[in-house]
């Protein structure tokens, strides 16, 4: 696997902890909560990009246009968090 692959799996891995932890309370993926939630997640996630498809088409952007789309939604998380939401 290539390192731009292995750091976005980073990214979403992260990402997904992030989202566990805030609901959880933990990261853990050992318990059969932590299991199922992960999958709901995902489903989430599958959910979020057709979405996005529907809106947009299939994306076709060069890596650099990804970080930068990625970036974008990093900083509206920031906001959310500097407006309590």
């Amino acid at each position: 696997m290539d390192t731009y692959r292995e750091e976005l799996i980073q990214v979403a891995a992260v990402a997904l902890a992030a989202v566990q932890c805030d609901f959880c309370g933990h990261t853990s993926l050992s318990s059969e909560v932590g299991q199922d939630f992960l999958g709901d997640l995902l489903y989430e996630v599958k959910e979020e990009r057709e979405r996005q498809e529907k809106k947009w088409g299939t994306q076709t952007h060069n890596r650099d246009r990804w970080h930068t789309i990625l970036g974008e939604e990093v900083g509206e998380v920031a906001r959310a968090i500097l407006e309590g939401k």
